[in-house]
């Protein structure tokens, strides 16, 4: 596999990278505020966000966590001598409140990096380096007329709340109808209804979705991906030790090629999941 940069990956790891090193009252945490780096190294353990059933990123086989962000969280924990992983259920809508409310000490759960989640959202956050990079994409039943998101113009679209696939169907054609749902599972029970005419999530996602489905061969995917979606680890603001020990524990997995062999393991030749993949780690100052 060929790991890229995009251009909107890139302006996305700048702001991140600015938000990092800039100065202001995000640069450290307020009097009296918990510092979790703090916390987390002396205790050993992290509490890690992550959503229950998204494979490949994340998914119960048993009673052990597998995924793609399972490893990314595993690794980020290795490299800060944390020994202790524990994995908490998130639902997608609640991945920001989950750290601000102090549930988890950061989320590793396929999120975007948005300035709206920033800067704007009721439960602001902040965001590592971009780990990864996927794109919003359509799932429609095989023998569906949709082509690409230009077949939407009066039809039902699925997204799951909280995901920015439900936001950005609404700019991509605002002819369609976006209808949201709790979760993937709902979200494909919704398509096989009929309920709505497609689903609309991040690409690998609904790869996973189709995968893991009674029947792959009645689903696909309509056409390319829409969006560029840099995916980063979110934690609380005003925790700039927290997320500068993560964004060097994210370099780090990259140098070492453990990245790579998550992502050979997850999207490579060989997975049930195999996808090409554009990703290049952004270059964060030591």
């Amino acid at each position: 596999m060929t790991f890229r940069l995009p251009l909107l990956l890139l302006t996305a790891a700048i702001f991140v990278l600015s938000a990092c090193t800039g100065g202001g009252d995000r640069a450290a945490a307020p009097g009296g505020a918990v510092d979790i780096l703090a916390q987390v190294t002396a205790a050993k353990t992290v509490r890690v966000g992550v959503l229950a059933n998204n494979p490949p990123f994340s998914f119960q086989i048993g009673q052990q966590w597998a995924g793609f962000d399972i490893e990314i969280a595993q690794g980020v924990a290795n490299h800060l001598g944390i020994e202790k992983v524990d994995f908490v259920p998130v639902a997608l809508d609640q991945r920001s409140s989950s750290v601000v409310n102090g549930t988890v000490d950061m989320v590793v759960a396929s999120m975007t990096i948005t300035r709206y989640r920033e800067s704007k959202s009721s439960n602001k956050v902040d965001f590592s380096i971009p780990y990864f990079q996927d794109g919003q994409a359509l799932l429609v039943k095989s023998a569906s007329p949709i082509k690409s998101y230009l077949d939407l113009n009066g039809k039902k679209v699925g997204a799951v709340k909280g995901s920015t696939a439900s936001y950005y169907m609404t700019q991509i054609n605002p002819d369609a109808t976006v209808e949201k749902y709790a979760d993937n599972e709902a979200l494909l029970k919704a398509l096989e209804a009929g309920e709505i005419d497609a689903a609309t999530n991040d690409y690998l996602v609904l790869s996973g979705i189709i995968a893991n489905s009674e029947d792959p061969a009645a689903w696909r995917i309509a056409g390319d991906r829409l969006t560029t979606e840099p995916y980063g680890i979110a934690v609380a603001q005003n925790q700039s030790a927290w997320r500068n020990a993560i964004n060097h524990a994210l370099l780090a997995l990259w140098e070492s090629q453990d990245w790579h062999a998550s992502a050979d393991t997850w999207f490579g030749a060989t997975s049930k999941y195999a996808s090409p993949i554009n990703f290049v780690m952004p270059v964060y100052p030591k």
